[in-house]
C-alpha cells in the first residue's frame, strides 16, 4: 500500500496483513472494525496516522515498524493492542532518550501522545507490550482520561506509577486484569507512594484477577496498594500460571470478558 494517504471508502471491516504499508495516514469514515495484524510493515520514520471516527473495534499486533497514531475514535468499544518486539517503539540503549537519532525513541511526538488518547473512549481495553516498549508509559505523561473503560487487561510493561494513573483517570472501571511472569517494574518504581496520596476517581472497581508465575514481592506490592485504595481482599482474584507471559494470545484476552 503506497501514497501519501490511503483514503478507504465504503469499507465497514477491514484486516490488513502480510502487508507493506506506505502510506502517512490511513483514512475512513465507514470502517467500523479494522485490524492490522500478522506480519504487516509500517513506517519506521514518520508514523502512520489513523483516520477512523466511525471505529468501534481495533486489534493492532504483531507488526513490524513504529506504532500508528491514532486520532479521536469516539465510537471505541473494543481494542487489543500488543507491542511486541517488531514494534520500533523502544530505545536500543534502553536509556530512555540515546545519542543515537534514527533510535526510535526519538520519534515520539513533542506535543502529543501517540495511543491511548486515541483509545479513551474504549469500554474494553487490552494494552500488551514488552517492558522495554515506553509508548504507554509515554503516553501517560498526558493523562488520558478513559470515561466509558469497563475492562482493561494489562500485562508486564507497567509500574506501580502507572497502574495508578490508569485508575485514577478510569471512573467507571469495574475488570482489572494482570498478567505478568515477573514483577520487576513494578518493584521499587519511584514516585509511587506519592501517586497513590491523590484522590482515585475509580470507585467502580468491583472485580481484580492477578494472573502471574508465583505470589512475590511486586504481587504483595500491587495487593497493598490496592487495598489502600479501599479495594478489599475478597474482590482480588490470583491465579498462579508456570506459563510465561509472551504465550497469553489475544484470544486468551476474552477470558476474562464474560462476567
Amino acid at each position: 500500500m503506497r501514497g501519501i494517504t490511503l483514503r478507504l471508502c465504503i469499507v465497514h471491516a477491514l484486516t490488513i496483513q502480510f502487508c507493506n504499508i506506505h502510506a502517512r495516514k490511513m483514512s475512513s469514515k465507514s470502517v467500523k472494525r479494522l485490524y492490522i495484524i500478522d506480519c504487516c510493515s509500517l513506517p519506521d520514520i514518520m508514523r502512520l496516522r489513523i483516520c477512523a471516527p466511525s471505529l468501534i473495534s481495533l486489534q493492532l499486533e504483531d507488526f513490524e515498524g513504529l506504532t500508528p497514531f491514532l486520532e479521536n475514535m469516539p465510537l471505541l468499544q473494543t481494542t487489543h493492542v500488543n507491542l511486541d518486539d517488531g514494534c520500533h517503539d523502544h530505545c536500543r540503549s534502553n536509556r530512555g532518550v540515546c545519542d543515537n537519532f534514527v533510535c526510535g525513541c526519538h520519534t515520539y511526538p513533542v506535543k502529543e501522545g501517540v495511543l491511548l488518547n486515541g483509545l479513551s473512549n474504549a469500554a474494553k481495553l487490552d494494552l500488551i507490550a514488552l517492558p522495554k516498549m515506553f509508548l504507554y508509559r509515554w503516553d501517560l505523561k498526558w493523562s488520558p482520561v478513559f470515561g466509558k473503560l469497563k475492562t482493561l487487561l494489562l500485562n508486564k510493561w507497567f509500574t506501580a506509577i502507572d497502574l495508578v494513573c490508569i485508575l485514577q483517570h478510569s471512573p467507571v472501571l469495574e475488570m482489572l486484569t494482570l498478567r505478568f511472569d515477573n514483577t520487576k517494574n513494578i518493584v521499587g518504581a519511584t514516585g509511587a507512594q506519592e501517586t497513590i496520596k491523590q484522590p482515585l476517581t475509580c470507585a467502580c472497581l468491583k472485580f481484580v484477577y492477578i494472573e502471574c508465575e508465583k505470589v512475590d514481592k511486586g504481587v504483595r506490592e500491587i495487593l497493598n496498594m490496592l487495598g489502600r485504595f479501599g479495594i478489599l481482599r475478597d474482590q482480588i482474584s490470583i491465579k498462579e500460571d508456570p506459563r510465561p507471559d509472551s504465550d497469553y494470545s489475544s484470544a486468551d484476552s476474552d477470558s476474562t470478558d464474560s462476567d
